[in-house]
């Protein structure tokens, strides 16, 4: 009997010196201020102890952060949890009763603790003022030299392309003068043949200047033979009016193909095919000269008329 007063009183001994408690460092601040909230539970190992869940135990306060279980070894050995807490209400609240669970033991509960948030008080004394309207400063010139170089950088960047616009315009398009003769188009464009075949472009390794004056000469004739825009066309417009009218000449591709990569990309081609583009442009101009049309009229007429004499005598 007496071991089981002894073994009872070690037990309530135990319990009792097992002990948890809750403190803050204030408990009157203004709306929005921070707080601290301290458990501390002694006399027992931190492994064995075991909180609820820290968003579910303050809920008339904002839980802004909270630190881990730590040991403290003094005099007094407990351990501890901390709680950074905050309201924006105004008003006494309590901090109710914790419960911090033990292992293989009853929960202990903390201590109850009030605390009290007070209003900011409006200062009524100072004047309310309109916003102030923006502030207008003066321009000044030296502020003008940072964005100079800026400004010169555009410049030059935009005469670039302009000149490379101008440049590769000059390429695309043939410039040559409106030609207006006053002698027959084919009699003036075969002087021009003659003239170009005098200078020995060919023989001197001058490539585009051969195929740029024969391409002048044959798009001039063209133009004023068919009354087409083939001096300002590109090849490719050229080649679609020549389809619409029906002048189908295989040799013209070739010629127009390498006209183009002569002219544009400084292509190096054969004498051979020099001398073979002049020969078809030569004899282009003759087929279509303007003076056999004439001439093949005017005997249509010399022979209708001859046919109709008859008929009448």
């Amino acid at each position: 009997m007496r071991y089981i007063l002894i073994y009872i009183l070690l037990i309530s001994y135990n319990m009792l010196s097992q002990s948890v408690t809750l403190e803050v460092d204030t408990n009157l601040l203004r709306i929005g201020e921070q707080f601290n909230a301290t458990i501390k539970i002694y006399e027992a190992d931190k492994n064995e102890i075991f909180f609820p869940d820290s968003n579910l135990l303050f809920q008339d306060f904002e839980l802004l952060n909270n630190s881990p279980l730590f040991d403290r070894n003094n005099q007094d050995e407990f351990c501890y949890k901390s709680f950074l807490l905050t309201s924006f209400d105004t008003g006494q609240f309590i901090l109710d009763s914790i419960p911090v669970l033990i292992a293989q033991k009853d929960s202990l509960f903390t201590n109850a603790v009030s605390v009290t948030f007070l209003s900011l008080p409006v200062d009524t004394a100072n004047q309310f003022f309109d916003i102030k309207p923006p502030k207008k400063i003066s321009f000044k010139l030296k502020e003008l030299m940072f964005y100079l170089p800026y400004l010169l950088c555009v410049l030059l960047l935009t005469f670039i392309i302009f000149l490379m616009f101008k440049f590769f315009k000059s390429k695309e398009e043939t410039i040559v003068n409106k030609i207006d003769p006053e002698i027959p188009i084919d009699i003036y464009f075969l002087d021009q043949l003659k003239e170009l075949k005098s200078k020995n472009y060919l023989k001197n390794k001058m490539y585009i200047n051969f195929y740029t004056k024969l391409s002048e000469i044959f798009r001039g004739y063209l133009e004023l033979r068919f009354n087409i825009p083939a001096l300002e066309s590109s090849t490719h417009e050229l080649k679609l009016i020549i389809e619409d009218l029906k002048i189908n000449k295989s040799w013209m591709s070739s010629f127009f193909r390498t006209s183009d990569i002569v002219k544009f990309a400084k292509g190096v081609p054969s004498d051979k095919e020099g001398e073979t583009s002049f020969f078809h442009v030569e004899k282009f101009i003759k087929e279509y000269s303007v003076i056999n049309e004439i001439q093949d009229s005017d005997e249509k007429k010399d022979n209708s008329f001859s046919s109709s004499s008859e008929k009448k005598i």
